[in-house]
């Protein structure tokens, strides 16, 4: 049975039922298995810290003779007006030492209590006064004494840490307690499996999954503090500058101060028209009185509503948002005040358009009628100009969507009867696409006439940070500038400063400041069930899709091994940046890719590769991301 089975009420033959049955037993191993290993075979850490001013505290662990590492590291934001946090940690069967980071600056904090607990293992307790002497100053510690109140630090830096030899002691299981709690997992997944069966038909569930999904984006917008994301006061900035203006801001213009990032640039002068629309939307919700943080970020909100209703309402769509449910950080990125979800949104559209043979795209391609031509030239034309003004990371989807389109026209018989005439209206719409990227580009040139760019290069001297300012001499520069011409290998950018992990991870689950991660296990998890969901896809595709689609996927793969090369290329030789959401436009990609093949891949094939990664970045955002994240002050 493949995906397009109109419905799951006809009969099913007797192989088809053992199979059904069968992936349900996979479903329930799979969950008791994750609840495993998040839950039983992870510590949990409670900590009572008093600060004079917000701070990380975090914990390293290590394994004898194991240095410490940023991959090996969990920690919470501790705040003066709060002294008691809980995280999720590791498994300690096998740690030797921890390295315990009380707070990030320089100044008196007190550890009051510190208590690990796993299941099988018996709890560290360090809370009185002999427990607590047990943690050994190790760097930046000016003073340290242990009284009533608990450990008292006074740090001469900021990263004064201490380091703990353990030595966990296992205990009993409560083994009927443990097979209990299986039998609940067990029956709550195959109660979810046999109760949703039908919307597995026709990829029913993927909506159901984006508005769970979507809860959850709006639970991180309203509760997070803001500016607790990445560079999300620039942005802020940026869209408050449109909600009474429509043209682009002159240059140097002293009232746009505040949009200027320490590398003295201003997202008002780079092009992108997210701001125009999020400023007006911020605008039309000012009635509403809504908290200014929030209302800056329901715009992001507000688009992935929209995925959701379009996926409920198109199968094409949900074949593009598929790949949307494989990790937090996509989800993540519609939470807050920034561009990249503009773009992954146009993106996706674009993306349904290409692969929708009943989308307005096709039906202005056949030429169906006077009122589609019209109104498909107008719309779709400021569709494209709003594409080919997205990032510049975005231009390989573009590329892609136009490979797509031209390979159904020459390739399929879809176009049999006119290919020239579809060509032909595919470059008018083009044109139109062009010209409004055009407009929007002179627009900007007419604000601040033909030497923009040199007025851009000295408001940038001007506006910087001495780290980054252009002037500064390049050993005086961030250590992030410039690896290549400071002697970097790209060896030693691969291999120690792990830029390939680092994207990895976040891609998958790293937020806030690049401040709030998952433990290692996590990550690993979601590699292998990464690599096991492409290796699915992709054996599908070579397999049932033909020359053509084969083909297809060698250029995707091709694209995504371009994409990837350049942007580690900038990370050598401009701006160390190992950011996996410079990748998102591989997305609408892949969705595309799905899409031409959707006939030949079998709903279980992407069961069985998407299920997991779900579970996994439902996991992270939740129980890391939604707890850790700094939150707004409780009025």
């Amino acid at each position: 049975m493949n995906l397009d089975t109109p419905s799951l009420q006809q009969p099913a033959g007797r192989k088809e039922k053992v199979l059904r049955h069968l992936f349900a037993v996979v479903v329930a191993l799979l969950a008791s298995s994750l609840y495993y290993y998040f839950f039983v075979a992870t510590a949990r850490v409670e900590v009572e810290l008093e600060v004079s001013q917000k701070a990380d505290f975090k914990i390293y662990w290590a394994r004898e003779g194991q240095l410490y590492a940023e991959e090996h590291m969990a920690g919470v934001v501790a705040k003066p007006e709060r002294q008691q946090y809980a995280f999720f940690f590791t498994d300690i069967g096998k740690l030797a030492r921890l390295r315990i980071d009380t707070h990030n600056y320089a100044g008196e904090a007190v550890l009051k209590k510190l208590v690990i607990t796993q299941e099988g293992y018996r709890p560290l307790v360090f809370a009185d006064r002999e427990q607590l002497a047990l943690l050994q100053p190790l760097h930046d510690i000016a003073e340290s004494s242990v009284d009533d109140d608990g450990l008292r630090v006074t740090a001469s830096g900021n990263d004064g840490n201490f380091e703990l030899p353990i030595s966990p002691e296992r205990s009993g299981f409560d083994l009927l307690s443990l097979l209990c709690r299986f039998a609940v997992v067990i029956l709550l997944a195959l109660a979810v499996y046999y109760g949703a069966a039908p919307l597995a038909a026709n990829l029913r569930f993927v909506p159901v999954l984006l508005f769970g999904v979507w809860l959850l984006v709006v639970a991180m917008a309203g509760i997070s503090r803001e500016n607790s994301h990445p560079d999300e006061y620039v942005h802020m900035a940026a869209i408050r500058y449109y909600v009474d203006h429509w043209l682009p801001p002159q240059i140097d213009d002293p009232d746009i101060g505040e949009t200027f990032s320490v590398y003295g640039v201003s997202r008002l002068n780079n092009g992108e028209i997210y701001y125009l629309f999020a400023g007006k939307f911020h605008k039309f919700l000012q009635s509403m009185h809504l908290p200014e943080y929030f209302s800056l970020r329901l715009f992001n909100v507000a688009l992935f509503g929209l995925i959701v209703l379009y996926a409920i309402r198109s199968r094409h769509a949900r074949m593009v948002a598929l790949p949307f449910l494989v990790s937090a950080q996509i989800w993540y990125i519609f939470s807050y005040s920034a561009s990249d979800a503009f773009a992954l949104f146009f993106a996706f559209i674009a993306a349904c358009e290409a692969i929708n043979p009943h989308s307005l795209l096709h039906r202005y391609l056949k030429g169906e009628g006077a009122l589609v031509a019209l109104g498909g030239t107008a719309l779709l034309g400021v569709l494209l100009g709003i594409v080919f003004l997205l990032k510049v990371n975005y231009l390989p989807f573009v590329a892609f969507f136009y490979l797509v389109l031209l390979a159904k026209i020459f390739a399929t018989d879809e176009y049999f009867w006119d290919k020239k005439g579809a060509v032909l209206r595919l470059l008018l719409v083009t044109l139109v696409g062009l010209a409004v990227y055009g407009g929007r580009v002179g627009v900007d040139y007419l604000v601040n006439g033909a030497d923009r760019d040199e007025k851009i290069a000295e408001v940038q001297e001007r506006m910087a940070s001495p780290l980054y300012k252009p002037s500064t001499e390049l050993h005086k520069k961030h250590i992030s500038l410039y690896r290549k011409a400071r002697g970097a290998t790209l060896e030693r950018i691969v291999t120690v400063d792990r830029w390939f992990e680092k994207v990895f991870r976040s891609s998958f689950g790293v937020f806030g400041y690049f401040t709030i991660s998952a433990g290692e296990g996590f990550y690993d998890l979601v590699r292998w069930s990464g690599v096991f969901c492409l290796a699915l896809f992709f054996a599908a595709v070579f397999r049932g899709g033909g020359w053509l689609g084969g083909g297809l996927a060698v250029v995707a793969l091709a694209i995504a091994a371009a994409l990837i090369g350049k942007s580690l290329h900038h990370s050598w030789t401009v701006d160390f940046q190992a950011q996996g959401r410079y990748l998102f436009p591989l997305l609408p990609i892949l969705g595309m890719l799905y899409g031409w093949h959707h006939q030949v891949i079998d709903r279980r094939v992407i069961l069985f590769g998407v299920v997991p990664l779900f579970c996994l970045a439902g996991y992270v955002f939740i129980f890391e991301a939604l707890l850790r994240i700094p939150r707004v002050a409780v009025m």
